[in-house]
């Protein structure tokens, strides 16, 4: 099993995305939908960015309406598995099942077609690559994971995810029980000045 943190894989599995071509800036966020959600989707109109969401499956019963709103607004969506868990990277199987019913949740809620896969916690094997191709997914990783779910102010958070930023940076964040009192002001912190920075916000597609 493999994890996102080295250069080095980013060298041996060049397939998948670490960054995307292109001058855009891709804000990222995993594990919703999640109460919040709404909030940081007003946040995003608020500053006219485009956002891509990797949601679980498992998160997604009595939230469709946010997965709605996530879709209308203009966003991309992606599946982050059906349960959050580092297990799959050891089952082809099960992996395959979490996709399969996220995609089925999906389907039923948007029209758009799912093409986007992040494995939770950025852990990876073989077996994730093999069934990522096997459904035509895109392996989305990042190039900065910002530490939003850490007990770090919100001002590290922020130099976190300017320190390294350039053209196609593609930066995690959350929504979810970890960052729900913190996201909305990391939001309105980094935005504007990734905005100074002269850079533009995209979706991935």
């Amino acid at each position: 099993m493999f994890t996102h943190t080295g250069i080095v894989h980013r060298i041996l599995f060049p397939s998948m995305m670490w960054r995307m071509p292109g001058k855009k800036i891709f804000i990222t966020f995993d594990d919703g939908p999640h109460a919040i959600t709404p909030a940081i989707l007003d946040t995003l109109k608020k500053y006219s960015v485009r956002a891509t969401f990797f949601l679980s499956g498992q998160n997604i019963v009595g939230r469709e309406e946010i997965v709605q709103r996530i879709s209308a607004e203009g966003h991309s969506i992606g599946i982050h598995a059906f349960n959050h868990s580092r297990i799959l990277a050891f089952s082809k199987k099960q992996t395959k099942k979490e996709i399969e019913l996220t995609v089925q949740v999906l389907s039923q809620l948007i029209p758009q077609r799912i093409r986007l896969f992040r494995p939770p916690f950025g852990f990876f094997s073989w077996n994730t690559i093999a069934v990522a191709r096997e459904f035509g997914l895109f392996l989305i990783m990042w190039s900065c994971l910002t530490g939003d779910f850490h007990d770090w102010t919100n001002e590290r958070i922020v130099n976190n995810a300017l320190k390294d930023l350039t053209d196609g940076s593609i930066l995690v964040f959350h929504d979810n029980d970890l960052t729900q009192h913190k996201i909305i002001s990391v939001l309105e912190d980094i935005i504007p000045k990734i905005t100074q920075r002269g850079f533009e916000f995209g979706a991935i597609r």
